[in-house]
């Protein structure tokens, strides 16, 4: 006996169930992860050994109020990092940074961005749901070709950047002799090349 189900719809309903598994399987990295507890403890050195706090071990060892490193993620080799000197035990964002060193961190990283991407970069700051360190950094790197301009927000100077919560991710580029903020995404990072 023949099947009155035409071949081309018989096996429909799971053509269909795996783009919608596949679909899910793309959007698991865009699931916020557990918000990164800071076991640091800055009169204990060992401590600034753990990944999550080897940033702040970083800011120990340097001098300048703010300074950059290259990402030492592998699958990242156009990523770097600004980053203020300034740090203290526990979860830390730009938010926690006195509003002159916030808004030359944002200056100094957008002069960076630009010699090393001259008129195509972007900086991003992702929200904690998505960071897995815990001292305050801003990432460096070519905008993404894939990224459109739309929405956000024309500042002229860094000083006028909104003052974000951790719980907020941002991004900007230039764009008009200027700079556009855009608050749309927690994973802020995902609009730079790695």
């Amino acid at each position: 006996m023949r099947s009155s189900v035409a071949p081309s719809h018989r096996f429909g309903w799971l053509r269909l169930a795996g783009v919608a598994g596949l679909a899910c399987w793309a959007l698991v990295p865009l699931v916020p992860m557990p918000i990164v507890s800071c076991p640091c403890d800055h009169a204990e050195a060992e401590t600034l050994a753990s990944r999550v706090c080897s940033l702040c071990g970083t800011a120990e060892r340097h001098t300048d109020e703010i300074y950059f490193l290259k990402d030492i993620n592998p699958h990242k080799p156009s990523r770097y990092l600004a980053l203020p000197k300034s740090h203290s035990s526990g979860f830390q964002s730009t938010t926690h940074l006195p509003e002159s060193l916030r808004a030359a961190l944002w200056l100094r990283a957008a002069e960076r961005a630009e010699q090393l991407y001259p008129g195509r970069w972007g900086l991003a700051q992702n929200s904690h749901y998505f960071r897995t360190q815990c001292h305050a950094h801003i990432h460096i790197g070519p905008l993404s070709p894939e990224v459109e301009d739309v929405g956000g927000t024309l500042y002229r100077t860094t000083g006028e950047f909104p003052d974000v919560g951790p719980e907020q991710g941002m991004w900007i580029h230039p764009k008009d002799g200027g700079f556009c903020v855009h608050l749309d995404r927690d994973l802020a990072e995902i609009v730079l090349v790695r």
